[in-house]
């Protein structure tokens, strides 16, 4: 039996990078949600931008966009499809690495739960609608902030939740029309791929007091993150240099010395770590990259 809810209709992007679209847990299990977000009464449309061509070959079906590009920056692919999206009718719009499984029985339900209770609250409520991202038994989003510190929650509850020192990984997060309208454009594009997410919900918790999760789990993995050789984590740290600038560029001058001590120590335990020097070279030269 269907169920009316709100007029909604979801856009969802999904990049895509090195790997053929068969291969994508994302894609495949997206894809296979879409007759059950009808049943919900809400219209869902995909957009796969495939950031590696050479990987995989286009995908052809009806309501899904293909795009392509050669290692965008995740914060323009973000902005540009969010605008395209919101033009062309979209209510809500997601995006999605492509290794995230939402296979999960209660996904779409959850969806509809929270856009109808999103449709009874006020409209600066909140902005964004969450899942619970888990890599294997561990939460991993959302999770808190302390400082410039990310940090793991031992657990969240769904439904309402407090923006204030919060943060999420970008998998899975839904956007509402209203959100996109008050922060647009939502992702800073001097910020490539480390720590758009990041910079993001530091700028969301001061536009929205709260955010919704989703009462539903889901998997995501991590291991790229977590295997790197030294030149792909000397690449990752670079980004991450770029990105706490970035981020906390307005913070008071206390707060960037004790970022600059943290980011130099860093440097230092990594080369350390990985026996490679380039981790100290790359953040004194990253002095240089700034004037």
């Amino acid at each position: 039996m269907t169920q009316n809810i709100v007029k909604s209709k979801l856009s969802i992007l999904i990049v895509l990078y090195k790997r053929h679209y068969k291969d994508s847990a994302a894609i495949t299990t997206l894809l296979e949600c879409a007759s059950y977000f009808c049943e919900k009464g809400i219209e869902v449309d995909f957009f796969v931008w495939n950031n590696t061509p050479q990987c995989s070959p286009r995908l052809v079906r009806e309501g899904l966009t293909w795009l392509e590009g050669n290692n965008e920056g995740l914060s323009h692919i973000y902005n540009r499809v969010a605008a395209q999206a919101f033009a062309a009718g979209a209510t809500h719009f997601m995006i999605s690495d492509d290794d995230t499984d939402y296979s999960s029985q209660s996904y779409v339900g959850e969806i509809a739960t929270a856009i109808e209770f999103e449709a009874k609250s006020s409209p600066d409520a909140f902005g964004v609608i969450l899942p619970k991202i888990y890599s294997g038994a561990n939460l991993v989003s959302p999770g808190e902030r302390f400082w410039f510190f990310g940090r793991l929650s031992p657990s969240v509850e769904s439904g309402i939740n407090s923006s204030a020192n919060k943060l999420a990984i970008n998998s899975g997060v839904i956007f509402t029309k209203a959100c996109y309208v008050r922060m647009m454009p939502l992702f800073d594009e001097r910020l490539k791929f480390y720590a758009t997410d990041t910079e993001f919900f530091v700028r969301y918790e001061t536009y929205y007091p709260q955010f919704y999760v989703l009462g539903t789990a889901l998997q995501h993995d991590l291991s790229e993150h977590t295997s790197d050789n030294a030149e792909r984590a000397v690449f990752r740290f670079q980004e991450m240099i770029r990105g706490f600038r970035v981020i906390f560029e307005r913070k008071n001058y206390f707060f960037r010395l004790i970022m600059e001590a943290y980011l130099l120590i860093s440097s230092l335990r990594k080369s350390v770590s990985y026996k490679e020097a380039e981790f100290f070279r790359s953040y004194i030269s990253s002095f240089k990259e700034r004037r």
